[in-house]
């Protein structure tokens, strides 16, 4: 006699008594039948398991890693049931959320208690059915009903699982952080207060029960000096090595080729060529397909050959990674934006400058996401991650990838080529932005080497710039040797940087005059302005920090007035519009330009009006910039002298010159940069602000609430904020990583650990835990650090990200010394 079988996934059943199936949990239509099925409803999942085994089972990875028959199963199911959309649309705005992997998705209201497939495709349990939001806890009772009449072991997991997610229910609304003026409070709850201290407690048990129950990042001054020698880096470096391969296979991945691509470049990186290419083919055997990825490790074992002169060998590497560049997404977000800058700077010590120009010039992006690679790559290639000083954000560059490839090269010992490529940006700004940073690096370079950091150093890099453009690299040479304590040498490129610019008159600032001029008017070119108050603006700044107010006052005005060169003030369009109403305005047009026909009069005052449209948006522009320019100066320690400024454009009796700046954010901006020092200013600046003046900008007020949690021991709280801001994520990045690294810098491990755990952006966390595997091998912290990524507080690609950060740390820590000779500038093309 034939068993039972579910109609739903074709699973035969022992017991023929049994009203749901033991394998799928679906209802058995006729639970009392033994015999076999009619041959009308046989031959059905018998066809749908031949048509879709062999496809799906091709796409898994590994077999021994996974239940295949839960898997089929599932699959199997998720073919009868509804699929959810990814966006809203009409008819289906119903939002549904996946109890396994809250994957979000959209449906028609009918979908309430009927099947449906998460749109996950890594979701271990994709089919689930959607509970009616209204009757909740009516469910949840009938639910557990069924369950006490069969003796079994379902009541004790299910009284598990709830107690677990009534615990994680309550830790999630306690740690909920109301909006703005609370989160400046700690938390109050004595349940979470608890928990933390828990989590760094000194209690012996707990640690051997728990690894991550006591402080896995202890400062060195609380960690023994025999804990520190103990250290093996070797064998902390293969044990990392190992447990990024095994959590590559976890399918808590939040992606699996992402996971063997970084485990191809653990291996790369510790030189272990063989490893790393076994890894890159577990790339293509695994969904969903991005041959690309393979590029990653390609590049780091392209630098190994180049180092060792292995020509046949780079040859081989080279090929492949021209071949696999045809499969890089138009558009992969992060991905193709951290893959260019690498690829394009490997290809130019290889001596492939031609490809690395049009792959920049393809994929180049000017936004807070380029912005936010090229800081990463960066700090990866050269295993620096003071994104402290590193990351600016109220600047952008405008080729992010180019400064980023300008960059690698300097890292791998190509600072010839490096400079030769950062002058070949076409845009005088850019060019001028690339060479700038590159010279910033040789001083950088000459300082750690205790070698002196003179002129010298940047000579090559003033043949690439012009006058204009020498003196604010110049400039800002001098201004990082301030902060490197190298005021005399400050002091020279100062100087230097004035005598380009000394026979150059200051611009002069735009005047509107009588009628015919303002119709005959075209404004400037406004880049080439822009580039010189910047100059002066620099100069400024390094004036200041140098001691010299006065002169930083005056190169502080020249910046102004090349603002003002750029476009008229508002104010003077204004009193040019509102003439237009006036009653002889129209004889006024006829006489100035000598009309005798109403058609040609009306043709002229529309001329006129466009032209005054078109002043008016450059004004705008202009006031723009002058804002951006001045709030620049202010956080540069220049608050005073911008204050005085902003009073004086907005009282200036000439109307050209009168810029009403008090009525911007502005004010707001000096206020914050002037900090506790001058509470007499700060009364002053105060008291001239109205109720109705702009407050500060969306991103100046997170930055400054999360600076100040920061400051005060409240990294959660701060992490919070920025998890709830509704800023673009790149920003946010930004502003964490920065953060982040002032935690770092302080030797504020657990802080910082406190602080990437609250983040709820998962590709941030990864890009953190990276930062802190690396600085934890610079500070000494590998065992803590290592005890923290085998607990379970992160997910696998989280945990391998922090490992990779360690190897790497491991291995740059290892092969350093003090002096590397340079590298031979690009070989041979080949």
């Amino acid at each position: 006699m034939d068993l039972p079988t579910c109609p739903s996934c074709g699973a035969s059943v022992l017991d023929e008594d049994v009203t749901e199936c033991p394998s799928c949990g679906a209802p058995m239509k006729s639970s009392g039948k033994t015999s076999s099925p009619s041959p009308k409803d046989k031959p059905a999942p018998a066809k749908s398991a031949a048509t879709q085994q062999p496809v799906k089972r091709r796409g898994r990875e590994t077999v021994s890693d996974d239940d295949p028959f839960e898997l089929e199963r599932k699959k199997q199911e998720a073919v009868k049931v509804i699929p959810l959309a990814r966006k809203p649309a009409k008819g289906k705005m119903f939002r549904v959320v996946c109890p396994m992997c809250d994957t979000q998705g959209f449906a028609s209201e009918k979908v309430v208690g009927r099947e449906v497939k998460c749109r996950n495709p890594e979701c271990l349990a994709p089919v689930f059915t959607v509970p009616n939001p209204d009757a909740q806890e009516r469910k949840s009772t009938e639910e557990e009903k069924p369950k006490e009449k069969k003796p079994s072991k379902l009541p004790l997991i299910g009284a598990i699982v709830v107690s677990a997610g009534a615990i994680g229910g309550a830790y999630w609304y306690f740690t909920q952080v109301p909006d703005a003026s609370e989160l400046s409070q700690p938390f109050k709850n004595p349940a979470i207060s608890e928990a933390k201290n828990k989590n760094f407690s000194n209690n012996q048990d707990e640690k051997e029960r728990n690894p991550l129950a006591q402080n896995p990042l202890n400062p060195p001054e609380q960690t023994t000096q025999n804990q520190q020698t103990s250290v093996d880096p070797a064998k902390v470096k293969q044990n990392a090595l190992e447990e990024i391969v095994n959590l590559s296979r976890d399918r808590g991945n939040r992606s699996k080729p992402f996971s063997r691509r970084l485990a191809a470049e653990a291996y790369a990186v510790t030189r272990n060529i063989p490893a790393a290419r076994e890894q890159m083919e577990r790339i293509d055997a695994v969904s969903p397909p991005l041959p690309f990825y393979k590029i990653f490790p390609l590049i780091e074992i392209g630098w190994i050959q180049l180092k060792e002169k292995d020509q046949a060998g780079l040859k081989e590497t080279l090929d492949q990674t021209i071949e696999l560049s045809q499969k890089i997404p138009d558009y992969g977000g992060r991905d193709t934006l951290d893959l260019i800058s690498r690829l394009a700077a490997f290809w130019i010590a290889a001596g492939k400058e031609d490809l690395a120009t049009d792959l920049i010039r393809k994929y180049q992006a000017e936004s807070n996401l380029a912005q936010l690679s090229a800081y990463l790559q960066i700090a990866q290639e050269a295993n620096h991650h003071d994104f402290e000083s590193l990351i600016d954000l109220h600047r952008m560059w405008a080729s992010p990838q180019w400064v980023a490839t300008t960059m690698i090269l300097v890292t791998h010992g190509y600072p010839e080529a490096a400079l030769n490529w950062a002058a070949m940006a076409s845009d005088s700004a850019d060019r001028t932005e690339a060479v700038t940073q590159w010279s910033l690096s040789r001083l950088e370079q000459a300082v750690k080497q205790q070698r002196k950091p003179d002129l010298s150093l940047v000579q090559p890099a003033e043949q690439k710039l012009s006058p204009t453009g020498n003196a604010m690299m110049l400039a800002r040479c001098a201004r990082e040797l301030v902060g490197l304590n190298q005021k005399e040498a400050a002091q020279a490129f100062v100087d230097r940087a004035i005598s380009l610019i000394k026979d150059q008159p200051v611009p002069t600032p735009i005047t509107l005059g009588d009628l015919k001029e303002v119709n005959s008017m075209r404004l400037p070119q406004a880049a080439p302005l822009e580039q010189l108050a910047q100059t002066y603006l620099q100069i400024a700044c390094a004036e200041s920090e140098l001691g010299k107010k006065a002169e930083a006052l005056q190169y502080l005005k020249n910046a102004v007035q090349s603002i003002q060169a750029t476009a008229p003030s508002l104010a003077a369009v204004k009193e040019k519009s509102n003439a237009t109403t006036n009653f002889n305005f129209r004889d006024e047009i006829k006489d100035t330009f000598n009309l005798d026909t109403s058609d040609r009069i009306n043709r002229a005052i529309t001329e006129y009006n466009k032209q005054l449209r078109s002043l008016k948006a450059a004004g705008e522009q202009r006031s723009e910039k002058l804002i951006a320019l001045l709030a620049q100066a202010s956080r540069s320690g220049l608050a005073p002298e911008v204050w005085n400024l902003v009073q004086a454009a907005s009282q200036n009796s000439n109307i050209n010159l009168k810029d009403a700046l008090q009525e911007t954010t502005l004010p707001a901006v000096i206020l914050e940069s002037v900090g506790s020092q001058n509470e007499d200013l700060k009364s002053q600046i105060s008291k001239a602000l109205t109720s109705s003046a702009p407050k500060l900008s969306k991103e100046d007020e997170l930055l400054r609430q999360t600076a100040s949690l920061i400051k005060n021991g409240k990294p959660e709280q701060a992490a919070h904020l920025i998890n709830q801001s509704d800023l673009k994520k790149p920003w946010k990045g930004q502003l964490s990583l920065k953060l982040l690294s002032r935690l770092l810098n302080q030797s504020q491990f657990s802080q910082a650990v406190q602080f990437v755990t609250a983040t709820k952006d998962p590709v941030l966390r990864e890009d953190m835990l990276n930062t802190i595997g690396a600085v934890a091998v610079e500070q000494k912290q590998i065992p803590a650090v290592s005890k923290m990524l085998q607990g379970s507080n992160y997910t696998p690609t989280e945990r391998i990200s922090g490992y990779l950060g360690l190897v790497t740390g491991i291995e740059t820590a290892r092969s350093s010394q003090p002096e590397t000779p340079p590298a031979k500038e690009p070989e041979k093309k080949l």
